[in-house]
């Protein structure tokens, strides 16, 4: 399985929008709050998006 890297939450959102994302798994490498964290997992189910990971270099 190929993971797609997104580097901004800009680039997240235009993957997504743009079905790149679909059954593939995400890892983001941009800081997010855990408000953030939250609203972005939840956009899984209707990207059908495999995984979402979030890199732990900012916490």
């Amino acid at each position: 399985m190929k993971t797609i890297i997104c580097n901004s939450l800009q680039s997240f959102w235009d993957m997504a929008d743009n079905q790149l994302l679909k059954g593939k798994e995400v890892h983001c490498v941009f800081p997010v709050s855990d408000g953030l964290k939250t609203f972005i997992m939840n956009y899984q189910v209707k990207y059908h998006i495999r995984t979402i990971t979030f890199t732990e270099a900012f916490d």
